[in-house]
């Protein structure tokens, strides 16, 4: 085990008492290929990574603890993601616009003329409206409201869009700017690097993939730009055909937002399956469906409806998460994906978690008629966007709640935070690059097709 201790000091070396501070750490080995002979630049290409373990000591130290997993020259990489102080503002933000952060709309269609209401989760931002739509369902953990259009039934099927961010004025934006010690920014360090030798190979010992399993804190790390599990065994396929006999007779519901809907597209292209496509349907939103006939295979792709930051959306395509695994019969032949996350983070966390002790329920209820089902959580993963509003602290959050709602159910995770974290060329993207999205799906298909 390798452990750095992190003191937070300000411009003058003095020793800061910060509790909370939000840190990354990760060690890393980079593998670059060589570049064309005109500008005689390299390429980072897929190296070794894993994350560490932050302990705040509540004092203004913290120690990143690390387990040394391969061979070679290690660079020891501590990124401030955020300093408490940037942490408690956007807490502010929250508590003070909690609900209009983002707002949202329903279109009808009136003959040739279009009518926008407003959305969200609580009717009191309608504060010129008396009238209004009530669109809630407790059993779903749902609860959202439109103004009445008038002259228009709120039955009266329309449209769900997104309708504006809140403004973020020029002082939030500069406190957010990379580079300005408010966002991620890496810390350097003595001895920034060190030289590990050879150890005892940490993917011996390993059993088969099956539900239950408990996970780690460090879970894995990538070796050549390789993921491998320190849980159990997990499977990475050289041929469309491995693919094929793993997910032969399956049917897959994924069902969330566009980062589930990856798994959705990448199955689709890797299997070169057959889409049926849907009237009306977007492909950001769905519903989705792909078959493969020869291999007996079915993907399917639901949105979790709103809150939902999306484009023109037909709302008879809106289907709730809860109602739908409800629907699901399951068996053996049954695979549920589901993640739920980047549409709640400007909210607080009041209402993400109506909505998943809800979909908790659904999940139990799908076990307990079918127990040979399989459910897979992905994980939130990292992202750069604005962090008043769509940022890393707010997903970790939801993040973290959405692994103690499902402690200790009978489901797998697929712990996609630790993947992008642990991985160090690519960028942090909302949408995980392809060789990252490949090995999540890897993952899940281990526990499907155990090795």
């Amino acid at each position: 085990m390798l452990h750095v201790v992190i003191s937070a000091k300000d411009d003058r070396n003095r020793t800061v008492t910060n509790i909370g501070d939000f840190f990354r750490a990760s060690i890393l080995t980079r593998e670059e290929e060589g570049g064309g002979k005109q500008t005689g630049r390299k390429k980072e290409i897929g190296g070794s990574g894993a994350v560490g373990i932050i302990t705040d000591h509540q004092n203004g130290t913290y120690t990143a603890t690390f387990r040394l997993l391969w061979e070679g020259e290690v660079t020891i990489r501590i990124q401030l993601v955020h300093p408490r102080q940037a942490i408690d503002f956007i807490e502010r933000n929250i508590r003070r616009y909690p609900i209009d952060l983002v707002a949202f709309q329903k279109r009808y269609v009136v003959g040739h003329d279009t009518v926008d209401t407003q959305c969200n989760v609580d009717p009191v931002i309608f504060k010129n409206t008396s009238a209004v739509c009530n669109y809630s369902d407790p059993h779903a953990g749902v609860w959202w409201y439109c103004e009445k259009a008038a002259s228009i039934s709120c039955n009266t099927p329309g449209y769900h869009s997104i309708l504006r961010y809140k403004e973020v004025n020029d002082m939030d934006r500069e406190l957010f700017r990379s580079g300005n010690g408010a966002l991620k920014m890496l810390i350097s360090g003595s001895p920034s690097k060190i030289s590990v030798g050879r150890g005892r190979d940490p993917l011996v010992n390993r059993g088969r993939c099956v539900r239950g399993l408990v996970i780690p804190q460090i879970s894995g790390f990538y070796q050549r730009g390789v993921w491998n599990s320190l849980v159990c065994k997990n499977r990475h396929f050289s041929s469309q055909l491995g693919w094929q006999q793993c997910l032969q007779g399956k049917t897959l519901h994924f069902m969330g937002d566009s980062t589930i809907r990856q798994w959705w597209e990448h199955l689709v292209r890797i299997l070169k399956m057959t889409e049926t496509h849907i009237p009306e349907a977007k492909h950001s939103t769905g519903p989705l469906l792909a078959q493969d006939p020869v291999h007996n295979i079915t993907v399917n792709f639901r949105i979790h409806g709103p809150p939902l930051r999306a484009e023109w959306t037909r709302t008879f395509h809106i289907k709730y998460v809860v109602n739908a695994i409800d629907e699901i019969e399951g068996g053996p032949s049954d695979v549920v994906g589901l993640t739920i996350w980047a549409h709640f983070t400007s909210y607080p966390v009041e209402v993400y978690k109506q909505r998943m002790e809800a979909v908790r329920a659904a999940i139990e209820r799908l076990l307990h008629r079918s127990p040979e089902t399989l459910v897979v959580i992905k994980s939130a993963n990292t992202r750069m966007g604005n962090e008043l509003i769509s940022g890393d602290w707010l997903a970790h959050k939801l993040d973290l709640m959405m692994r103690e709602m499902f402690r200790g159910m009978d489901v797998v995770l697929v712990d996609v935070w630790e993947m992008t974290i642990a991985q160090h060329w690519h960028g942090d993207a909302i949408h995980p690059a392809e060789d990252i999205v490949v090995q999540e799906l890897e993952f899940l298909c281990t526990f499907i097709c155990p090795l």
